[in-house]
């Protein structure tokens, strides 16, 4: 079977046809997108909406199960059902790994598969022989997607977000499956011009002109965006990634408004406008707060202690677990250096003090040049030199997180790695104080105790007795050196220490066996191993019939 398109010319009541089906395409493509996500926002609005004028408030206190209820719970025909739709659940959320390479979590590749054959069935569907049709209905269906994809990456005002109950974090990883898609239909229309230019005769002719030189230059864009968005590109300068998406992000519109100027245009139109509005939101919201900075004795930590004004307290204490995007105003750098412009650095909020209105931040030394202007600060000024940061937040999931402290869990297990006890310990901390009967365990792996100094250094006499420290720098075999360290670990008496890597399989196994019918909570701030190794652990007990509600917060990318 051949090749069914054919070039043809087209009269002008044929090319108007053609128009109309483009558009009418492109359109089923948005809103097929788009209504879904408008559903749901509605919902939420509702329930939003419902919540605040029911006169029938929720008590603070619900009935628990007994566990002989909850077990003939679990074996009915609908607790069958429930232990089923958990192990699909948590199935779709495992990484995709092939020769060593993640090719990102399965819900990705299959949802992402499944909305590429949509588009591609949009893309072929009315075009019938016509090649030039065909080759414009890519080009239209791919950027028809892009307000979708910019409102993945909104911040301050995302209604996608809002919509399912999740954050721009979250939401990042179908940008990159959408991005992926839009792409591999932009090169597919691409390629397919330049293959009909250079079977007219006319590709040196056509590509000096500025229509088609715009969605070349386009094509290259996108191309050096994804080039830069490989893992070892952003390991080595997440830096150039970062610029790089921004320009391309900022001047992809325009050159798709000029190059696509039969129709379309809206489609360039409404993500430039989502975007500026966002970022306007952003800049008002924006506090730029006296900040104290000070290295941390024998690590490579920064504290950051920022004194925020009274009336923008009560937003950044009212969740535990967010975050907030730090830059360094132009008044603060030591030199004019235009990188800082395009540094927003994710930094946890590690505690809030409502007495005196200060917000610590806690960060690691990195090669990054937000990290060294940090602790160049912290090495340079005295503590009563108070240096301007811009505090841009909180953002967060935590917003969306069931009632921790509520009788919704019978148990939680709460680990953290290095700097991620900034996220796992104000959660411990916010559900202890809620609740001081509920059953919290948190596991803290840190190299050595001075990495564990900087909750003491807040004004507390010491850590909480429910955490398990896990110290995993060798102890030495001399004697002396020994003996130096365990009196640097004498700051902490009432915190079981460990003096080793901690064998999660063996925490979660003995978190899970207790109970079979409890309801728990899994919470992990970390390396990118630890979540992976963690996830793997749970797994196997959600396969078993665990009822487990599992979050890992990080921000890879």
């Amino acid at each position: 079977m051949g090749w069914p398109y054919e070039i043809f010319a087209l009269d002008d009541a044929q090319k108007h046809a053609r128009r109309q089906s483009l558009d009418r395409h492109a359109a089923y493509a948005q809103l097929s997108a788009l209504i879904p996500i408008g559903l749901a926002l509605m919902y939420q609005l509702g329930v939003f909406i419902f919540k605040r004028v029911s006169p029938y408030q929720p008590v603070s206190y619900s009935a628990v199960p007994s566990s002989p209820g909850l077990k003939h719970e679990r074996q009915s025909a609908a607790g069958s059902w429930g232990i089923t739709a958990r192990r699909i659940a948590w199935w779709l959320g495992d990484d995709v790994v092939v020769l060593g390479f993640n090719l990102g979590q399965r819900d990705e590749i299959i949802f992402g598969s499944l909305w590429s054959i949509w588009l591609m069935f949009l893309c072929f569907v009315g075009t019938g022989n016509d090649y030039l049709h065909l080759t414009k209905r890519f080009g239209i269906v791919a950027i028809s997607q892009l307000p979708l994809q910019y409102l993945l990456i909104l911040k301050s005002l995302n209604p996608v977000a809002f919509a399912f109950g999740s954050s721009h974090e979250q939401l990042n990883r179908w940008h990159r499956v959408l991005g992926g898609i839009i792409y591999s239909m932009l090169l597919v229309h691409a390629g397919l011009y330049l293959n009909f230019y250079v079977h007219e005769g006319i590709l040196s002719e056509r590509i000096v002109r500025p229509i088609p030189a715009l969605g070349l230059g386009s094509i290259i864009g996108m191309s050096l965006l994804s080039a830069t968005a490989l893992k070892l590109v952003r390991t080595y300068s997440y830096r150039v990634f970062f610029i790089t998406h921004l320009m391309v992000a900022l001047l992809l519109p325009p050159a798709i408004f000029f190059h696509s100027h039969h129709g379309g245009r809206q489609y360039v139109i409404e993500p430039l406008v989502f975007f500026f509005i966002d970022l306007i939101t952003r800049k008002i919201g924006t506090i730029t707060a006296p900040s104290t900075l000070e290295l941390i004795p024998d690590t490579s930590l920064i504290k950051i202690v920022a004194s925020l004004p009274s009336s923008k307290l009560d937003r950044f204490r009212k969740y535990a677990g967010m975050h907030v995007y730090l830059t360094i105003p132009f008044s603060s750098r030591r030199s004019s250096h235009l990188l800082f412009e395009f540094t927003f650095n994710p930094f946890t909020i590690a505690s809030v003090d409502e007495k005196t209105g200060e917000l610590t931040l806690v960060a690691r030394r990195q090669r990054g040049p937000m990290t060294k202007a940090l602790a160049q600060f912290a090495e340079d000024d005295s503590a009563s030199t108070k240096v301007p940061l811009c505090i841009d937040g909180p953002y967060g999931c935590a917003t969306w997180f069931p009632n921790l402290a509520g009788p919704e869990f019978d148990r939680i297990l709460l680990v953290a790695g290095g700097v991620g006890s900034t996220f796992i310990l104000p959660i411990s901390r916010y559900i202890i104080n809620e609740n001081p009967a509920a059953r919290v365990q948190m596991v803290w792996a840190v190299r050595g105790a001075a990495d564990a100094s900087w909750p003491l250094e807040n004004g507390d006499d010491s850590l909480d007795d429910n955490i398990q420290l896990f110290l995993t720098r060798a102890i030495p075999r001399d004697p002396t050196l020994r003996e130096a360290v365990e009196l640097d670990n004498t700051s902490y008496p009432n915190v079981r220490q460990i003096h080793k890597r901690p064998d999660l399989r063996q925490i979660v196994d003995d978190f899970l066996r207790q109970g079979l019918e409890e309801r728990v909570a899994v919470l992990v701030c970390g390396p990118e191993e630890m979540g992976r190794e963690l996830r793997s652990y749970v797994g196997a007990w959600v396969n078993k019939g665990r009822n487990v509600w599992w979050h890992n917060e990080g921000f890879a990318w």
